[in-house]
């Protein structure tokens, strides 16, 4: 310490604590006692033992150089100049220092100094025992020489050096250790000690026994008692310096520990405080921005219902038969309508803009491509949407106005494009929102409702099923079924997310009140060995739980090739010749293929072993296998579907950006069956569902131009077979009766062990000759590919060579049990149609009938074996006899039949609204019951409708109509979601309604109504078709309208009578629209598909007033058209081509049949003349007669 600083704690105490120096009150210095000030000097010289005892040995020179950056010429000067730069300098420092201080405090002072006298002589013996601590540990052979003999010389030097040693190493443990210590500085060998050193050890040793204390004289020998004395105190001194070492550590941590933590309690209080003044801020802030965030929900909203307002609007007045229709903007062509029938039957067309280059059609078709370009009517309203971007999926998760539960990431597939996007999981809807808006949007597909402008959305009571399915070989994804027909792909990130969106549905979580569960495998195929399932069903069923899906092309449904003979003009379905083997894959149904495709399995079979002894060649060698790619893969459904928008531009981007080889194209059944079945090496392709129902994918429609064949021939329709008179309509038909036939029923269930069943994998695959290309299998695990080229040529090969259907049976599957040939029809109904025993009302006359057939007719000559199907009226059945007939007092304008075995007669201006149950059942076998009915009526003079939902009850009123125009008619859907009603004014107005057991009229009306535009003259007649989600109405004016009943938009029209349209009826099984007008000699019957092509027209000398389908299972069955004529005369139409069937006449009643309906099992047709006569004709049978169930309300 600088001298000058001695007695810094006398000059701290008079002048740095008492402001201006001033003196404090006796014994106080400033606010501290003077013994305050005594303790705390002792503790700080123990403190400074003990740390220059105990602790490592530190160089402060280092630090304290690099903290300062001082220059390292400063170094020497600094170091002699500051006694605090090292640890040697310290410890002589301190080792004088308290020399010093123990040599003062043996001494009085008076005056300035008399407190700091005061101090020492207080802290006399702390000063000793300290003192000689210290001057032990610089003693000691720790040290190095310097210190050693530092220790020796200041004290020998000091004035008081005998009192000091006696005062501070007199004890006998203190003067034992400086003795040895002595003795073991000055007679090592080793050392190289000065003169003047060896002088002033001598005088110390002297000095020590002058105190008392016995000195070892360096050049006295040790006698053994010395030695084994001074070994013994080494280790008491060694124990006794690690047991004060720990006990000083331990303190050490303790006074860390509570100067770390002595501000724990007020850290804590403060956090505390923090986190409530935070949480009261974050609190303030949330309640902002719900406040924010709902009023931007609403605004939203708003905007949003306005928006979707306007698309309404306008979509209903600018399409073909509205007010602002224009053709230069309007869609010219059509495309598939994904929307699903019955079955997963689609075959609905929606209107389109094409997209696509000019030299892909043909010249005088490829001017409906500029309507793509010209802007529709009032599109500048949507101006804005051509700026869209990622906010607007923002945007629609606001617009959903409700508590989303649960999100995830997924892929929405389709055929033509997998979009990335964000699962949300609402209160009472599921939506699906893009990462991105539709960007290749075209307004004209919104406006006509094609196209969802923002994202998709699905109600919990829409979903109908939902399925596992696997994406890209990936166990990953998932299927949505809705009520509506619609279905959805979505592909997960991974298995974990899919399986939790599938719980979150399975639980009570979520409530999907129209859910029906997934259909097991034995209890259908149980079903279609009884023959209760038509093959075609059973297929559609099969493809469904394997996993096949219409959203991807490499997962499309696969049907079988059934027919071989593609080239003769007559064909006889009792004719074994004309099938394939159904027991062989496609490519050997000729014998001396099998060798070639064994070969090909046998020589991969040793390139595979070879290739394992070689770790570099293992990977690239795939194991062996017949065929390198599979019966059914996107090339397979785009080579048939060419000629069908959408899929024509997915053929040419599959086809880098042009159609394939003329020669290569789909143009001929018979060309495609020779390919598949012998002439390609790689080209042996199944079918796919749409030969089975769908005849526009057959045809050239939209004018595309597909090229020319090497013989010259241009490729147009696909040619078909003779049998079919080269009809599209009529291949579809015959082929779906060849699937149905006996010879396919005996030996489809071969097939589908190779495709679906045991023979797909393994042992029997081999034997089979049916292993394809490992790239097909499930369980090929891509991710595990480290390699990124071969990762990259298996992701290729997984999108191209197909994918094998999930495995349903893992033995042999059994045959159908086919019924005897004299009974097969009666076998048939007894198990497809099981009308139940209901209640019956009261009971009119039962009469029978003696007519019988004149003469059996053939649905197309053509082909023979066909079936017309078990149903009244069919010619397989026996001719349908007059079993009961009831009068009343008025006329029965109209017959309902449910599908509970009743049949409803309704008097003029009334409909009757029909509430099911949840459908608990598969394909033609259910148990749906009606939960409610009642009946809405129209025409009072009050312009009220009124309902009537309780028997023998007066009807309730139920909403109240424009007084403007007149009700003509109404109709609803099954499940009361919607009622529309038609008027005078040619309108047809839309509301939606559903069923609340709350109101007094059971039915209640949701939001606002619709109207939809189109006719120029009174409406006649409103039919909807739930099964293929239509509506058809018919007018005065001479047309019939197809709208959706999904998008609630104008589709298609049929503009082909003169007069007024009278009667109208469409078919639940084919979707095809039968409709009659009179003229002035009789009626004029037409039919029309779905999509509005003319079919047949049929010219009857008789008046027709009302027109009805029968049901039978399509396949099994050629239904017919029943019309009621006058003078009592039921006719019955084929529903092929309006070949007349036969006539249906009761003896004695000689007045027009104004209604007709079949009941559900169509075992029995109701009718209804001018003069109130309800009858009923049923086949002719012994067994016990059951009652009509007919229920009058009049």
């Amino acid at each position: 310490m600088d001298p000058s600083r001695r007695h810094s704690t006398q000059a701290n105490v008079h002048g740095g604590l008492l402001p201006g120096g001033k003196k404090a009150n006796k014994g106080i210095i400033g606010k501290l006692t003077i013994n305050d000030v005594i303790d705390r000097f002792k503790k700080v010289i123990i403190t400074a033992v003990d740390f220059t005892s105990y602790s490592d040995k530190i160089d402060l020179r280092v630090p304290l150089f690099k903290e300062n950056n001082m220059p390292a010429s400063d170094t020497a000067t600094w170091m002699s100049s500051d006694p605090y730069v090292s640890e040697k300098h310290f410890q002589q420092f301190f080792l004088e220092f308290l020399l010093r201080i123990l040599g003062e405090s043996m001494q009085r002072h008076r005056g300035t100094k008399k407190d700091w006298s005061t101090l020492l002589w207080s802290c006399k013996d702390v000063l000793r025992v300290q003192f000689g601590r210290l001057y032990t540990k610089l003693l000691s052979p720790v040290e190095n020489l310097d210190q050693r003999l530092f220790a020796v010389s200041i004290l020998v030097a000091h004035p008081s050096c005998k009192d000091l040693t006696k005062l501070g190493l007199g004890t006998s443990v203190t003067g034992t250790k400086v003795v040895y210590y002595l003795y073991d500085l000055f007679s090592n060998p080793d050392f190289q000690i000065s003169s003047t050193c060896l002088e002033d050890g001598k005088r110390l040793m002297n000095i020590l026994k002058e105190c008392g204390i016995s000195p070892i004289r360096p050049n006295d020998p040790l006698t053994d008692d010395q030695k084994i004395s001074i070994e013994e105190d080494k280790k008491q001194w060694s124990q006794a310096m690690e047991k004060g070492r720990k006990k000083w550590a331990e303190k050490r941590t303790d006074a860390q520990h509570r100067i770390l933590h002595r501000m724990d309690a007020l850290a804590k209080q403060i956090s505390t405080r923090a986190m409530d003044v935070t949480q009261s801020v974050v609190n303030t802030q949330n309640m902002e921005r719900k406040k924010f965030v709902e009023h931007i929900k609403m605004a939203m909203t708003n905007g949003l219902q306005v928006k979707k307002s306007w698309h309404h609007l306008i979509q209903e007045l600018t399409h073909e038969r509205a007010v602002w229709f224009s053709p230069d903007s309007y869609p010219q062509s059509w495309q598939l309508d994904p929307t699903e029938g019955p079955f997963r039957v689609r075959k609905r067309l929606q209107r389109c803009h094409l997209d696509l280059r000019k030299k892909f059609l043909k010249p005088g078709f490829d001017d409906k491509l500029e309507s793509a370009n010209r802007e529709p009517p009032l599109s500048y309203l949507f101006e804005d949407d051509h700026q869209m971007s990622d906010s607007a999926a923002l945007i629609y998760r606001l617009h959903t106005n409700e508590k989303i539960t649960w999100t995830c990431r997924s892929n929405s597939v389709t055929p033509s494009s997998e979009t990335h996007g964000e699962i949300l999981v609402g209160e009472s809807s599921v939506y699906f929102v893009g990462d991105q808006a539709i960007t290749d949007a075209n307004y004209t597909q919104v406006l006509l409702g094609n196209r969802d402008l923002l994202s998709i959305s699905w109600l919990y009571e829409d979903i109908k099923e939902l399925h596992k399915r696997r994406y890209q070989l990936r166990d990953n994804a998932l299927e949505i079924f809705l009520t509506n027909g619609k279905t959805y792909l979505l592909a997960f990130d991974s298995v974990k997310d899919r399986d939790q969106l599938y719980r979150h549905f399975d639980a009570s979580v979520v409530d999907l009140p129209n859910r029906i569960r997934g259909e097991n495998p034995s209890v259908i195929q149980e079903l279609w060995i009884q023959g209760r399932m038509t093959n075609f069903e059973y297929l559609t069923l099969l493809n469904k739980m394997a996993g096949r899906s219409f959203n991807d092309l490499m997962q499309y449904p696969v049907f079988p090739f059934i027919l071989s003979d593609y080239k003769s003009e007559q064909l006889n379905l009792e004719d074994q010749t004309i099938y394939r083997d159904l027991a062989k894959p496609i490519s050997i149904q000729h014998k001396d293929l099998e060798e070639k495709y064994i070969r090909n399995y046998e020589f991969l079979k040793v390139e595979y072993a070879r290739a394992q002894s070689d770790p570099r060649m293992a990977m690239f060698i795939a194991e062996p296998y017949h065929y390198g790619s599979l019966y059914s893969n996107s090339g397979t459904v785009l080579h048939f579907m060419v000629r069908l928008p959408p899929f024509t531009k997915m053929h040419i981007s599959y086809q880098d950006q042009n159609f394939d080889i003329a020669d290569r194209l789909f143009h001929s059944m018979e060309t495609t069956w020779r390919l598949s079945s012998r002439e390609s090496s790689s080209d042996f392709k199944e079918l796919i569902p749409e030969f089975f129902f769908l005849p526009e994918f057959l045809e050239n429609n939209e004018g595309f131009n597909l090229g020319t064949r090497q013989s010259g021939q241009k490729v147009e329709n696909v040619s078909l077979p003779p049998w079919c008179r080269n009809d599209p309509r009529l291949f579809v038909l015959v082929h779906r009766q060849v699937l149905e036939s006996n010879a396919v029923s005996a030996h489809i269930h071969k097939w589908i062990d190779l495709v679906f069943g045991f023979k797909q994998m393994g042992k029997a695959a081999r034997d089979s000759i049916n292993v394809f290309h490992p790239a097909t299998y499930y369980g090929l695990d891509i991710d595990s590919i480290k390699d990124p080229v071969r990762r990259k040529a298996n992701q290729t090969m997984v999108r191209t060579y197909g994918q094998c259907p999930k495995l349903l049976f893992s033995s042999q599957h059994p045959a159908c049990q086919l019924p005897s040939e004299g009974g097969a029809v009666n076998l048939i109904a007894s198990l497809l149609f099981m009308p139940g025993d209901r209640a019956a009302s009261p009971q009119g006359d039962k009469l029978d009938s003696s007519d019988g057939w004149t003469g059996k007719p053939q649905p197309i000559p053509e082909v023979s074996g066909l079936q017309w199907g078990n149903y009244v009226g069919s010619p397989d059945c026996p001719y349908p006899a007059l079993a009961w007939k009831q009068s009343h007092g008025s006329q029965v304008m109209s017959l309902v039949a449910l599908p509970t075995g009743e049949v409803f007669g309704l008097g003029r201006s009334s409909c009757l609204l029909v509430m099911y149950s949840k459908e608990r059942g598969i394909t033609t076998i259910n148990t749906t019951d009606v939960d409610w009915a009642g009946i809405v009526s129209w025409g009072h003079t009050d312009h009220i409708l009124r309902i009537t939902n309780k028997w023998n009850q007066p009807a309730v009123n139920f909403l109240h109509w424009n007084t403007d125009e007149e009700v003509t008619c109404c109709a609803s859907v099954p499940d009361c979601k919607l009622l529309f009603i038609g008027g005078t004014s040619g309108v047809i107005t839309v509301y939606n309604t559903k069923f609340n057991k709350f109101k007094q009229c059971d039915i209640q009306v949701l939001g606002h109504k619709l109207s939809l535009y189109g006719h120029s003259g009174p409406i006649t007649q409103l039919q909807v078709c739930k099964p293929y989600s239509v509506l058809v109405s018919a007018s005065e004016d001479g047309s019939c309208i197809v709208w959706d009943l999904n998008r609630l938009s104008y589709v298609c029209s049929v503009k082909s009578h003169a007069t007024p349209v009278v009667a109208l009826t469409i078919s639940d099984t084919l979707g095809d629209v039968a409709s009659a007008s009179h003229g002035e000699n009789g009626s004029v019957l037409q039919i029309h598909t779905v999509n509005a092509k003319h079919v047949a027209t049929y010219d009857c000398q008789e008046q027709i007033h009302c027109l009805v389908y029968s049901t039978a299972p399509e396949g099994r069955s050629v239904n017919v058209i029943a019309g009621g004529l006058d003078f009592g005369i039921i006719r019955l139409w084929s529903s092929w081509d309006l070949q007349p069937v036969t006539d249906i006449r009761a003896e004695g009643l000689g007045t027009a049949i104004i209604s007709l309906t079949f009941t559900h099992d169509n075992q029995r047709l109701f009718a209804a003349n001018s003069d109130g006569t309800v009858l009923m004709w049923e086949k002719p049978s012994t067994n016990k007669i059951r009652p009509p169930n007919f229920i009058p309300y009049l």
